[in-house]
């Protein structure tokens, strides 16, 4: 699936001035969420929290949350996961982009997931007041109560190659509520 961009007046992808293709009032109002999560690899074993808060709260996931306005990606992923874990994780790579269309609320979610090994200092993550954390062996994720998109990006994250590229169509912004999604390797 490709997608094709407006052209701006020299062809090269620069926005293109009001008119036709502007977005709706609709389009313009709709919330777009910016988000980092980091699966954080120790031998066969994932970290993961029990997220206390809403979205998802009650479900394991990895680390991670909201860009900051003035953070880029990168920046935003080594700031959560030492707020959420107390780790300083080093060099995490970025390994898929994954939109979330949100049917009830039309909002959008951008997820940036990346994976890191654990750092050896600390050697262990401390708890905060996000959730509860755990190292889950990677063969048990299935088991738990897990966000549902990470059985399904699992398989791409800790293998090497191009980036996963996603789209998840949600029915309300709990990931519990997914009723199809779409991905593919870049």
């Amino acid at each position: 699936m490709g997608a094709s961009f407006p052209q701006g007046p020299g062809g090269r992808g620069e926005p293109q001035a009001a008119g036709a293709g502007s977005p709706t009032r609709w389009e313009a109002l709709r919330p777009i969420y910016l988000r980092t999560l980091c699966f954080i690899r120790d031998g066969d074993r994932v970290l993961l929290v029990r997220r206390r808060k809403p979205p998802n709260e009650g479900l394991y996931n990895a680390p991670g949350g909201k860009i900051e306005p003035h953070e880029d990606p990168y920046e935003a992923v080594l700031r959560e996961v030492h707020e959420e874990s107390g780790l300083r994780i080093r060099g995490p790579q970025l390994r898929a982009v994954i939109t979330v269309i949100t049917q009830t609320t039309g909002a959008q979610w951008l997820l940036f997931v990346f994976v890191a090994e654990h750092p050896s200092d600390p050697p262990d993550p401390v708890a905060t007041d996000e959730g509860d954390l755990q190292w889950v062996p990677l063969k048990e994720i299935s088991t738990l109560p897990v966000v549902s998109d990470i059985p399904l990006m699992l398989p791409y994250l800790f293998v090497r190659g191009g980036v996963l590229m996603g789209k998840i169509h949600c029915d309300t912004d709990d990931a519990d509520s997914m009723l199809a999604y779409e991905f593919r390797i870049t």
